[in-house]
């Protein structure tokens, strides 16, 4: 359903895009708004409109990712770790529960260009105690990964390291 959801809200956001570009293009040109359809070839907005369809079915598969973070001890060791790094990355926690921490991003920019899907949620696992999946937006998820990793190695030192 998250992925119906994400694709429905990346069409509108891709329609958006279409129609402000053309209104550029007839407000520079100084041409009136009405002479929008004869900017196109005839039978040509059904091709564009499928091609936004295809581009907002296919963009949640690329542009979100889950990823895995594996832990090498109690997940409650993590949980500053995940904090320091996630307010360092400028995202705000908006829910805890004893398995789950969700985050939003604190730039409004940043919620307005994800169409509000600029969440990233940790999840730890009920099958494997040492294993959870983070998931967000693909820019974001690995890199904070890695930095909850690095975050988590700084706090906690090794011997020999």
């Amino acid at each position: 359903m998250k992925y119906l959801v994400r694709s429905v809200k990346y069409l509108i956001y891709f329609v958006i895009i279409f129609f402000l570009c053309i209104a550029l293009v007839l407000l520079f040109s100084h041409q009136p708004f009405t002479t929008f359809p004869e900017m196109f070839k005839e039978g040509s907005l059904l091709p564009i409109c499928l091609i936004m369809v295809g581009f907002a079915a296919l963009y949640p598969a690329v542009g979100f990712r889950k990823a895995r973070l594996n832990l090498d001890g109690e997940w409650r060791n993590y949980r500053d770790a995940v904090i320091e790094t996630m307010k360092t990355a400028g995202y705000r926690l908006v829910g805890e529960d004893e398995r789950t921490m969700k985050f939003r991003s604190n730039r409004a920019a940043i919620r307005f260009t994800r169409m509000w899907e600029d969440a990233i949620t940790f999840e730890l696992q009920e099958d494997n105690p040492y294993l959870v999946k983070v998931d967000g937006p693909s820019r974001d998820t690995m890199r904070i990964v890695g930095a909850v990793y690095y975050n988590y190695r700084m706090q906690n030192p090794q011997e020999g390291e």
